[in-house]
């Protein structure tokens, strides 16, 4: 019985059929690649218009329900090619089959995934905090930061973009210090009606924790009153903007949002709480702020698997995606202080950073110290690369469990924070050029 074609198989394919029916060299055809919506399949070649009819026929056997539905196969010289192949200029260009292509990979959702990152920031320096699971203590560090980067005497705005599951409107802000409205107000307000100085002024709570902790949360006062409207809200938030026909994606409204509020000149620097996992709303922190961004996960097999995904789909599917590199910082969290642990992780994440694109390998069996990439059957560690990925570790710590310290400030002592969140207070400065 034949095999059935699916999503994975579906571009091989497609070279491959090409490759064993046209008479010539595929390479100098110039193949731009266009998945639509769907993920059916066509492709653009600058070939002779008598080679279309067979290839035509071949793509659409070979493909079946993945090949585009009238002409799968098109020339240079096709009504409406023209604006497609100006915008592959920009496209990725992969490597399938022995054969170099752009694919130009089309999106109801995940659009913000495909766009080329932003390297810098706005007027200030941006870091984002993002996981990929939840429960990793993300938004505890962002909160330590917040507190160690004001009592260094810088003006913080911490900014909660998890809009689903928000946290630092209660941990940062006492009930009567929460805003009347937060990212998620502003995000539909905008769309519809615009904002002003005054809006924006409503979306910012001043945290009596310290003085210069200004927090934007996912929801404000305004939601609270009114908690049946929050679903509606959150279902527009992620929407398209249109602007004079145009439309302006979550991550643009997102950046603009942020200059917005930087642009008051009220701040020096901007936390950005990201959502877990790889959600549409999480490609703005990651790639389309010109964010530090610190990824956060726990020595366990979702991590490295979920990281996998991430840095593969970034190095491999956007143009500029290397360049990105730069910008990410890995942070264990919840790291056990035995020295054993940070080595072991640190070959971990070495080896999850230096992967070649290729299937992740299955464990036979799951461990708790088995990961879903490759590692060597042996008890030899396996020696660091020369320039190993650097890795922030968060201790794990029990004090910091239920982190509430607007209700208990202990949480915030000097040398309780230290012992924990050392490594990660030492970048901060670092970065911040705090000289410390």
């Amino acid at each position: 019985m034949k095999r059935p074609i699916r999503f994975d198989d579906s571009l091989p394919r497609l070279v491959a059929s090409l490759r064993a029916i046209y008479p010539g060299d595929l390479a100098t055809a110039d193949p731009i690649v266009i998945r639509d919506f769907e993920g059916r399949l066509g492709v653009i070649l600058n070939i002779p218009a008598a080679d279309l009819d067979r290839l035509n026929s071949a793509v659409a056997e070979s493909l079946g329900p993945y090949a585009r539905p009238e002409d799968p196969v098109r020339n240079r010289d096709a009504a409406g090619v023209s604006r497609i192949v100006e915008e592959a200029q920009t496209a990725p260009v992969l490597k399938i089959g022995g054969v170099n292509l752009r694919l130009l990979d089309r999106r109801i959702v995940g659009a913000d995934w495909m766009a080329r990152p932003v390297l810098k920031p706005g007027a200030i320096p941006r870091i984002a905090f993002v996981s990929i699971k939840g429960g990793v203590g993300r938004s505890t560090a962002l909160s330590i930061a917040a507190t160690h980067l004001a009592q260094a005497g810088l003006r913080v705005l911490t900014v909660d973009l998890d809009l689903e599951a928000p946290g630092l409107g209660a941990t940062l802000l006492k009930p009567e210090e929460l805003p009347t409205y937060g990212v998620v107000d502003w995000l539909v307000v905008n769309r519809l009606s615009g904002t002003d100085s005054t809006f924006r002024a409503d979306c910012i709570g001043k945290s009596s924790l310290l003085d210069g902790i200004s927090v934007v949360p996912a929801f404000g006062s305004q939601t609270l009153a009114h908690p049946a409207d929050a679903l509606a809200k959150i279902a527009r938030a992620s929407l398209e903007d249109m602007r004079d026909g145009t439309p302006l994606p979550l991550r643009d409204q997102l950046k603009e949002m942020l200059g917005n509020f930087e642009g008051t000149g009220d701040y020096d620097v901007v936390l950005i709480d990201g959502r877990a996992g790889l959600h549409e709303t999480t490609a703005a922190p990651v790639l389309g702020l010109g964010a530090k961004v610190l990824l956060f996960g726990i020595n366990e097999p979702q991590t490295f698997q979920g990281y996998a995904f991430l840095l593969a789909h970034i190095r491999d599917r956007i143009p500029g995606g290397t360049d990105w590199e730069e910008n990410a910082f890995f942070v264990q969290a919840k790291a056990d202080p035995d020295p054993g642990d940070a080595e072991i992780a640190q070959e971990r994440f070495n080896a999850l950073w230096s992967m070649e694109e290729g299937p992740l390998a299955q464990p036979e069996k799951l461990g708790p110290d088995d990961l879903d990439l490759v590692w060597a059957d042996s008890d030899t560690p396996t020696p660091l690369p020369q320039d190993p990925v650097p890795v922030l570790r968060i201790l794990n710590d029990e004090r910091f469990r239920s982190f509430n310290p607007v209700e208990n400030r202990v949480q915030l002592d000097e040398r309780l924070v230290r012992s924990t969140f050392g490594e990660l207070l030492d970048w901060l400065d670092e970065k911040m050029d705090l000289g410390k």
